[in-house]
């Protein structure tokens, strides 16, 4: 599960991001880690045509050996198949902390347009003791390529993803280490 899991995870906060989208409904749209009047001043909770916004949240995802698991995203909304961590498995579970970053535009849609996301993996228990840190791009940064190989959707790629004991997974040529 390990790595899997992570960049899954890693790939569906992402996503929570990019989308601004709550699980629960489309009613109250809000951008994860941001709010504020001077970046929606339509009120509808996502940011106006043309503001850049600087946003950052933590999330947690919790899981066990029996196929349960916690997600507390980190702007109030929590996923999982329990309704807490002290419900999972003790002797088999795995926590992973995210820290979440991410500078771009909405253009008062629910998905970001532009700008890059950045996320910190840290991973402990039963299935994973890793860490992880990636870096996703639009085609609009200027350290986008346009390579295939680093595609994540459409217009967005990895610029690096790194995995404790591995380096650079998505750019092996700019490993710094052995």
């Amino acid at each position: 599960m390990k790595s899997t899991t992570v960049q899954v995870n890693a790939i569906l906060l992402s996503v929570l991001v990019l989308s601004g989208i709550p699980a629960s409904s489309h009613a109250g749209t809000t951008v994860p880690g941001h709010s504020g009047s001077r970046v929606d001043r339509d009120g509808n909770g996502i940011p106006d045509v043309g503001v850049v916004v600087n946003g950052h949240f933590d999330s947690l995802y919790a899981y066990d050996d029996f196929g349960d698991y916690y997600y507390d995203v980190g702007d109030g909304r929590i996923l999982g198949t329990v309704a807490s961590v002290d419900e999972l498995d003790q002797g088999t579970l795995t926590e992973c902390t995210y820290v979440n970053n991410y500078r771009g535009t909405f253009q008062n849609t629910p998905y970001m347009d532009s700008g890059w996301i950045q996320n910190h993996v840290n991973c402990t228990g039963f299935d994973d003791n890793g860490t992880y840190n990636y870096t996703i791009v639009h085609n609009t940064d200027p350290r986008y390529t346009g390579d295939p190989a680093f595609a994540i959707w459409g217009s967005w790629e990895y610029h690096t993803y790194t995995e404790s004991k591995s380096g650079n997974l998505a750019r092996p040529a700019n490993h710094t280490g052995n």
